[in-house]
């Protein structure tokens, strides 16, 4: 199983703004510049993110995204499910049969990958890494 690349992008811009957070917004060519991503790109997945009610945008000359809520409330596994389509990794997860055995290998996947990242937020990922914990590496063309 891969991840896009929304989510690894989706993490970094959300890391960044949990670093700004509450003080400032960031604009979207400063998040273009320090992630190496087109600004196209960084768009969509903020717009993605806003409507999921992870960030928002603020127009004018100080304007830009922010997260809508303190670091500490917001999970990795939030990110991921507003990027990836709730993360459901085959179709069956939802709509199988309970009695069904491959049906229950793919929940406990899912439910064990969700686990592991709801129980990580942003501010223990600040708190952890600091301000330096942004890769600089390019990890997929896009």
């Amino acid at each position: 199983m891969r991840l896009s690349s929304k989510s690894q992008y989706g993490l970094k811009a959300c890391y960044i703004l949990a670093l700004n957070y509450p003080k400032q917004c960031v604009s979207a060519s400063a998040l273009e510049r320090q992630i190496a991503v087109s600004g196209k790109y960084i768009e969509k997945i903020m717009r993605m993110l806003s409507g999921k009610g992870i960030v928002t945008a603020e127009r004018g000359v100080t304007g830009g995204y922010k997260l809508t809520r303190a670091p500490e409330e917001i999970t990795i596994g939030d990110i991921a499910r507003a990027l990836e389509d709730n993360m459901e990794i085959v179709d069956c997860i939802s709509f199988c049969c309970p009695k069904c055995a491959t049906g229950e290998v793919w929940r406990k996947l899912y439910n064990g990958i969700n686990a592991v990242l709801d129980s990580m937020t942003l501010e223990t990922m600040v708190e952890e890494y600091g301000p330096d914990g942004i890769c600089k590496c390019k990890s997929a063309a896009v």
